[in-house]
């Protein structure tokens, strides 16, 4: 074997030792599965809410909303329209029983909402079966701590890792916000320390998420 040949054998399996397969138990390959997981609106983090996870528009009886145990549910619709994420109208339905208030995501508000499709039991049906939840964040990879080797019958391994919290929206940075939504002050201190936990399979085109 000539010396150039010799030098270009070696280069290449070089190179393929470098680059491995893509379902090898390596940090990179598995991130890129938990990084894909969180890909889009799968990463986004939103807003709960005193009432579960709010979905705009939204209508709340104005009974409720002016019943002392409501103050978490006042606070937190109050922060949102105090920064232009939300208006507020009344429902105005002729036949309605009691007065009502319709919240709604303003143009301003949209641009950290997300489009969900309403649940079947959403106790806030609206004409239109979707409706947009209001997010402060993306949670994106920030990187793997350690995992298990895949185990020799399922294929699948426990794997650790960290997040970090891209895209904050300006607003979720507010006191007031912050202190109505606690769930963000939570997001973002726990981003880099708190350790997650996943289940990954191993397949021959490379690994994906199983929980």
């Amino acid at each position: 074997m000539n010396n150039s040949l010799a030098v270009a054998v070696i280069a290449c399996a070089a190179l393929l030792a470098a680059c491995g397969n893509k379902n090898d138990p390596t940090e990179s390959n598995l991130g890129a599965a938990i990084s894909s997981g969180m890909e889009g609106d799968k990463g986004a983090l939103c807003l709960r809410g005193a009432r579960e996870a709010y979905a705009f528009p939204v209508t709340v009886a104005d009974r409720d909303l002016g019943d002392p145990t409501a103050a978490g549910l006042r606070q937190q619709l109050g922060a949102l329209e105090k920064h232009g994420l939300i208006g507020r109208l009344p429902a105005g339905k002729p036949d309605a029983r009691e007065a009502a208030t319709v919240f709604s995501l303003t143009d301003e508000g949209r641009k950290s909402a997300m489009v969900i499709t309403r649940r079947t039991a959403d106790a806030n049906p609206q004409d239109a079966a979707q409706a947009w939840k209001l997010c402060f964040g993306k949670a994106r990879l920030d990187k793997v701590d350690a995992w298990t080797q895949p185990d020799p019958a399922t294929h699948r391994s426990q794997v650790t890792y960290t997040y970090r919290v891209d895209e904050l929206a300006s607003w979720a940075k507010e006191s007031d916000v912050r202190r109505a939504f606690p769930e963000i002050d939570a997001a973002t201190r726990e981003a880099g320390e708190t350790k997650l936990h996943v289940v990954l399979e191993q397949r021959p085109d490379g690994w994906v998420r199983v929980n």
